[in-house]
């Protein structure tokens, strides 16, 4: 997921890659740097850098979180005092197990089904955070050809932090953010993956995702 979106936003977006390691940031930077620029040729705007993680977020207006859930604690934890509260966190993060070959959603809280996002939020506060992305399949992302046609639902509750998380879906081509109401609604969303995932093994479809079609009536 982060690569993917890395690739896209650098067409008009500084980027910094976080890693415990700043050779490998730097080095997927690197190979993210050539992808884009044979792309986009001129017409990028934007810088790929890779940083230590700590770095990364002290560079960023805006912090992508795409570890895996279980890393996404221990890891948020030991990161929490780099963030500012000018920033803005948006999770990615999908909470999910696997059983007898299919995908089944999992909370990250200790009290019931909260979300990730909500978790997440409840490390970082009062930096908003914003749910989105979870949909879009990291295969279509990294595929930097794609035409990405789909929809992203958007939950969060500061509303000048959802607005800004909406403007940069909007500068990925195709991409469509929904808000779906406050941050307690992500579990939702969050949700959404495992049904997708087991949609595609159960019926063998590839990558699927969605988009949101409203209702039109036929006329008599």
């Amino acid at each position: 997921m982060g690569t993917g979106l890395t690739s896209r936003w650098v067409l008009n977006h500084d980027i910094f890659i976080g890693s415990r390691s700043l050779e490998k940031a730097q080095d997927i930077a690197g190979q993210l740097r050539r992808l884009a620029q044979g792309f986009y040729q001129n017409e990028m705007e934007g810088s790929i850098t890779g940083l230590e993680n700590k770095d990364a977020i002290g560079e960023a207006e805006v912090v992508v979180i795409c570890f895996p859930p279980q890393a996404t604690l221990p890891a948020l934890s030991d990161l929490k005092d780099h963030l500012s509260r000018d920033q803005i966190v948006i999770s990615t993060v999908v909470p999910m197990t696997r059983r007898d070959k299919l995908y089944y959603f999992s909370s990250m809280g200790v009290e019931g089904d909260r979300s990730a996002a909500e978790v997440v939020q409840d490390l970082v506060a009062p930096i908003p955070v914003v749910s989105a992305m979870q949909t879009v399949p990291a295969a279509y992302l990294n595929n930097i050809d794609a035409v990405l046609n789909l929809d992203v639902l958007v939950a969060g509750d500061n509303e000048v932090s959802v607005t800004v998380v909406s403007r940069l879906i909007r500068d990925i081509p195709n991409l469509r953010p929904l808000k779906v109401g406050p941050l307690v609604n992500s579990k939702f969303v969050e949700a959404i993956t495992p049904l997708l995932l087991n949609a595609a093994i159960l019926n063998g479809l590839h990558d699927p995702s969605i988009r949101i079609v409203p209702w039109f009536p036929t006329p008599d």
